[in-house]
């Protein structure tokens, strides 16, 4: 870790739910609200929170593939069928779409650090539709604040496939080893050590610290302000 402090930067891509946003109730109350649709009680928040990361298709998979005599999800836990999984994307798209800035907001700190390096480029990669990332973005008063914004719906592979790291940098003369790559989740830890790209751990997410260290990330932060502290603004 000692060769990267008090590096400058080339350029930041941070993700986006539980990074720079507190996002993980509407979230829920949503993946809650389709699982009422289909007959099955809603879950705890934390459990929902917890399959948050990789993707609403994802999201329902887990939530409603979740059993509850068990615990366990997935492939171990209920079958989803395929015309279940494709009404409940609709299901939970319309109440989500009607309800994601209910209680949805800005982590402390991020503006701050947002204008401290805004000398340099700064983009967003997140695995979340640009049909839920738009709105969120002009309702929290970020929209043109990224030279990027790369949805979880605009290339083949999401993270940690670094093909969203890449697409944020296009056109950009930049040395992958001088990115830092700034997310909650070891799919965001994945995707920078797949570019090359330095990686910031955020422990006040989505993801459990513990889950999200073992993912061997170059730096854990506990409040978006000790970014600042890593690295020098110009």
């Amino acid at each position: 870790m000692g060769k990267y402090k008090g590096r400058r930067a080339e350029a930041f891509i941070f993700d986006l739910d539980g990074t720079l946003i507190d996002s993980g109730l509407d979230i829920a109350l949503s993946a809650n609200f389709t699982r009422v649709h289909f007959g099955l009680p809603e879950l705890p928040v934390p459990v929902v929170k917890s399959y948050v990361g990789d993707g609403v298709a994802r999201l329902l998979d887990r939530t409603l593939g979740h059993d509850d005599r068990t615990g366990l999800t997935g492939d171990d836990g209920r079958p989803v069928p395929e015309d279940m999984h494709a009404e409940a994307m609709g299901v939970f798209a319309d109440h989500y779409g009607r309800h994601l800035l209910d209680n949805t907001r800005l982590f402390p700190g991020v503006l701050e650090v947002l204008a401290r390096f805004r000398r340099i480029p700064v983009h967003l990669a997140t695995n979340k539709p640009r049909a839920f990332t738009d709105p969120i973005l002009a309702g929290l008063h970020l929209a043109g604040a990224f030279g990027a914004v790369v949805c979880g719906d605009e290339t083949p592979a999401r993270k940690p496939d670094p093909a969203h790291l890449r697409l944020c940098l296009e056109g950009q003369d930049i040395d992958p080893a001088a990115v830092v790559v700034v997310g909650d989740s070891p799919n965001d830890v994945h995707a920078a050590r797949a570019l090359g790209a330095v990686s910031v751990a955020c422990t006040f997410g989505l993801v459990a610290p513990g889950l999200l260290k073992s993912s061997q990330p170059d730096f854990t932060i506990g409040a978006m302000s000790e970014l600042a502290a890593l690295f020098p603004s110009r």
